[in-house]
């Protein structure tokens, strides 16, 4: 494939690789995501030069507009809900959630066989979902943030209040993973993000219906955070 531009959108950076299909040629990050350095981003990579032929692939979180490439809703990117990321790039675009193109990658990358049934739980400012091949009628199948744990919070809320009580944030997540478990019976999860850690097995198995059978394998991601970059020049493979 020709080189490919990918972009990872996230709730408090912008991640940018340029792939050549196997490996990554260049890279560039900011701290900060909204538009000014989005186009940025996208001046290091043009050099000045017209960037019409790079095709990009853009992953970001929420609940995304595939046929008008915009996020309709990403509580943690306020400033990217209803932006036409198409009028942002002089060029061809291809959009996706930032879960899916995680996941993506890390199954893509993975050395020998890979799992049919995977899921992949991003944690970083809030929590993103992805499962392998589930879209859902509007592409937006995944959202395991925004499940109810108690109290009729989320998970990503809960996660969020709990950052510096490890122990409650430690019983919130096991209950995150059991449900996820409990509905998908996946044979892997793969979990990214600054915050991706190995979960406490014992607590999860105390929800779980038959814990020994169901237990999956936790994975805790290779590419760290060039995934979703790499995962959405993927989109164009």
């Amino acid at each position: 494939m020709n080189n490919t531009l990918g972009v990872d959108i996230g709730g408090s950076k912008i991640k940018m690789v340029l792939w050549d299909g196997a490996k990554i040629l260049k890279e560039w990050k900011s701290e900060t995501a909204n538009l000014e350095n989005l186009k940025k981003g996208l001046e290091f990579f043009s050099g000045g030069r017209t960037t019409a032929n790079l095709k990009v692939g853009i992953g970001l979180p929420g609940l995304l507009d595939f046929k008008n490439n915009k996020a309709l809703f990403c509580k943690n990117l306020p400033k990217f809900n209803n932006v036409n990321l198409k009028a942002c790039f002089p060029t061809e675009i291809r959009i996706d959630n930032d879960a899916k193109c995680f996941l993506r990658a890390e199954v893509a990358m993975m050395a020998g066989k890979k799992p049919e049934n995977v899921l992949g739980v991003i944690f970083g400012t809030g929590i993103g979902g992805a499962i392998s091949d589930y879209r859902g009628r509007d592409g937006w199948a995944g959202e395991f943030g925004h499940i109810i744990i108690a109290k009729n919070k989320t998970w990503e809320k809960l996660y969020q209040e709990t950052k510096n009580k490890p122990k409650e944030q430690e019983k919130i997540n096991a209950i995150g993973f059991a449900n996820l478990i409990n509905i998908f019976n996946p044979e892997a999860i793969i979990l990214g993000g600054k915050g991706a850690k190995k979960p406490n097995k014992q607590l999860i198995e105390k929800y779980l219906l038959v814990p020994k059978k169901q237990m999956p394998k936790f994975i805790i991601a290779k590419l760290k955070d060039n995934s979703v970059a790499i995962g959405a020049a993927m989109l164009w493979n």
